[in-house]
């Protein structure tokens, strides 16, 4: 494959210093064909990532599966969630609790993981982060 001849020396060079490269979602439509592509360097050092608002737009666009199949999907390679919400129209980058995006479900798919994966608030506004603490605080889903 190409991809993987590409990027060998990247991934080489990746296990030599201990640094993770990951894969993010961005229209995928089935989350198991980018596993399998992180799956076909056979490293360690190849993870996934979730973007929770693309996620949200290529299931309500083009008929992907809800964001937390691609968490469940990604399973012990999902390395860190890009928390941000949307409305399924574009990549907002909205505060959690602005959009459509059934949070429940998606951190009902996180804490089902072995691994704790890193959730990272991606927000376009960042005066936000407050109301998205806030948001997750009020339905214990954060502290």
């Amino acid at each position: 494959m190409r991809l993987l001849n590409t990027l060998a020396r990247v991934v080489k060079r990746a296990e030599s210093q201990g640094v993770t490269l990951v894969i993010e979602n961005i229209m995928d439509i089935d989350p198991a064909e980018r596993r399998r592509l992180a799956e076909s360097f056979e490293s360690e050092r190849v993870k996934l990532s979730v973007d929770t608002g693309h996620a949200h737009y290529a299931h309500n666009s083009t008929g992907a599966p809800p964001v937390d199949y691609f968490i469940q999907d990604a399973g012990a390679m999902l390395e860190h969630v890009h928390l941000q919400d949307a409305d399924g129209y574009a990549d907002r980058h909205w505060s959690l609790g602005e959009g459509t995006i059934r949070w429940d479900a998606v951190f009902r798919a996180v804490a089902s993981l072995e691994q704790r994966p890193r959730l990272l608030l991606e927000l376009r506004d960042k005066s936000r982060i407050h109301d998205s603490m806030r948001f997750l605080q009020e339905r214990g889903l954060g502290r």
